[in-house]
């Protein structure tokens, strides 16, 4: 069956399935998700957990032969498969359809992947089995036009109301990363048990919490988001981030969208990113990534002091180029 992740609490609460898979490339949600299972498990005995990941490789004649063998320790236990990007191949996809078409008693079957492609995966025996003996949730990310309703619903769950004002100054400061509004809600409902907000509470209680990376810069831009890749820039800089740091992390993005626009194999990016961001590449061209490029080594020259001008506003300057904009006189490469 499908559930959604809203709706996992209530069904943990009616029944334990023998098997469950969580996927999505939205880590706070999904880990949340993995945790109440874990913890529902727990709850009932399931004391025991054995871990398979495909980043260390699994041997699945092994893991065949460890869920049809009794638990060490004869009570229930926890299979954990951590798939990643990574899919099972037939032989592999064999076996766990075998052992989800005949659960194991005293066995919980607890899978979590990536994002799930509707027609490589939906459409897999292993995926379909488990879907009618299990669960499958997919966990999606947060837009920031959903972020004020995410955070209400919170609120709500912790006891908490919040006025409008401060509903948007806890989404302001905690922009772009769940786990930070999550706990900042946590702390919220600690100081304040029962209360209804007002931007005062949340002043006095949270401080900027947005701990952005600069990977976030180009995720804001393919949004079209260009404030909040600015504000992102000025938080990584009033939180004592160094510019090269910045520059590599935007570089490499920049050239890996010069490689996408050119139809090219962009590098050592992420399967999952590149997909991502391969219609903003299509959208920006090749001369406006070409004119990215250098900009980013005119920024390496002023960070090495080989070139003038403030590093923070060349950053800022490429910013504005992969969002379209027309950049000031002062700030065009030469």
């Amino acid at each position: 069956m499908q559930i959604k992740p809203e709706q996992l609490s209530r069904q943990l609460a009616q029944q334990l399935l023998p098997a469950y898979l969580v996927a999505g490339d939205e880590p706070f949600q999904l880990g949340e998700c993995v945790d109440a299972i874990r913890r529902t498990a727990r709850e009932q005995g399931y004391l025991e957990r054995q871990v398979f990941s495909t980043d260390t490789g699994i041997d699945w004649a092994g893991l065949y032969s460890e869920a049809q063998s009794l638990s060490l320790f004869g009570g229930r236990r926890i299979i954990e498969i951590r798939f990643g990007e990574k899919r099972p191949d037939k032989a592999a996809s064999e076996v766990l359809v075998t052992l989800l078409n005949n659960p194991a008693p005293d066995t919980l079957m607890l899978i979590t992947a990536s994002k799930l492609d509707r027609r490589r995966d939906h459409n897999s025996q292993w995926v379909k089995a488990l879907d009618k003996c299990g669960a499958v949730t997919e966990v999606w990310p947060v837009a920031a036009t959903q972020l004020p309703r995410w955070a209400e619903a919170r609120l709500r769950r912790s006891g908490l109301a919040a006025t409008a004002d401060a509903l948007a100054l806890l989404v302001e400061r905690s922009e772009g990363n769940l786990l930070a509004c999550a706990q900042e809600i946590d702390k919220l409902a600690l100081l304040f048990p029962g209360a209804t907000l007002e931007p005062s509470h949340v002043q006095q209680a949270v401080g900027n919490s947005s701990r952005f990376s600069p990977f976030d810069l180009t995720d804001a831009l393919a949004a079209g988001d260009l404030p909040r890749a600015l504000r992102i820039l000025d938080t990584l800089r009033s939180e004592g981030v160094e510019a090269p740091v910045v520059l590599w992390a935007l570089a490499r993005d920049v050239r890996g969208l010069a490689a996408l626009a050119a139809g090219q194999d962009p590098g050592r990016m992420p399967p999952q990113r590149a997909r991502q961001l391969d219609q903003f590449a299509r959208r920006l061209g090749q001369p406006a990534l070409a004119s990215a490029l250098a900009l980013c080594a005119r920024t390496d020259q002023s960070i090495k002091g080989m070139g003038s001008g403030d590093p923070w506003q060349h950053l800022t300057s490429i910013l504005l180029r992969l969002c379209g904009r027309a950049l000031p006189k002062v700030m065009e490469a030469h």
